[in-house]
């Protein structure tokens, strides 16, 4: 997971573009009607989004005599639509996360802007910039219309949640098999509030982190035995020891990554160290 700084763009800004390319007279008539209503949801939004309270934000059907077909329509006619009037602030916004890395997982590349309250449930919030947030293609699939009914389902939001990233919470597990397998679960910090535990537990579950870390840990097993191989040969179970507790610190800038679980389990487990890495296949 990685934090973003918020976008500059406005909700004022990208309703006037897309109230810019809407030719529908009547259309651009009922749009003009609810832009104070729109303005409205964006300060409650933005107000709820700093208190990690954005459960409390209504679900709304429509928003004065404009349908939510028509709400979610200016999201894809004019932002994620390639020639759409507002495509630049889509661009802005998805090439916010550094080096393309998708902030939900910090695995995947970034692909798509993600409505982090999906544009379904909340209509009145298809435009808000800050409610776009880049993610790559399995988070964006695997949250999909998730939304948190209670504040335990409050998933991480990487322009407000920074707090959530200070303290290591992702765990890995060695299982000696044969073969040894990496698995990865939460584990706050237990000085942590229930509130907070939960929601990263949520957020774990709903972008399929499990899956992706797993995946790219045990991938990353077979060219780990190789290196302790040689740090073995140079030095037997010292150096091997060494070389772990060198790679998880080398990682601990960001604690939540699979990296740092990964040689963290590995540098505290005996078996592991002691040889267990030759039977990794």
């Amino acid at each position: 997971m990685r934090s973003l700084p918020l976008p500059t763009d406005t909700q004022a800004d990208v309703f006037a573009m897309c109230l810019s390319g809407t030719t529908d007279p009547d259309l651009h008539a009922r749009l003009t009607a609810i832009t104070l209503t729109l303005a409205s949801a964006g300060a409650t939004y933005l107000q709820n989004a700093t208190a990690s309270a954005l459960n409390v934000i209504p679900r709304v059907p429509s928003v004065g005599a404009v349908t939510k077909a028509e709400l979610t329509g200016l999201y894809e006619a004019h932002l994620s639509k390639t020639n759409g009037a507002a495509r630049a602030v889509y661009d802005r916004i998805r090439n916010a996360a550094p080096n393309n890395r998708c902030p939900l997982c910090g695995v995947g590349n970034v692909a798509h802007c993600d409505h982090h309250l999906p544009k379904s449930r909340y209509p009145d919030l298809a435009i808000l910039p800050i409610n776009l947030v880049p993610a790559c293609h399995f988070c964006n699939y695997k949250k999909r219309e998730k939304y948190p009914a209670t504040a335990e389902q409050q998933t991480f939001h990487p322009y407000f949640d920074q707090h959530l990233l200070a303290d290591n919470w992702v765990r890995a597990t060695l299982n000696p098999g044969p073969p040894p397998v990496l698995v990865f679960d939460t584990a706050a910090p237990p000085t942590w509030p229930a509130l907070d535990k939960d929601r990263v537990r949520r957020h774990f579950d709903a972008c399929g982190l499990a899956i992706t870390f797993t995946t790219n840990a045990n991938d990353e097993l077979p060219i780990i035995r190789d290196r302790l191989k040689l740090q073995a040969g140079r030095g037997g179970a010292q150096a091997v020891q060494e070389f772990l507790n060198e790679e998880r610190d080398l990682h601990s800038q960001r604690p939540n990554s699979w990296q740092y679980a990964t040689y963290r389990a590995l540098a505290a487990d005996v078996w592991f160290v002691s040889g267990g890495y030759l039977t990794i296949p």
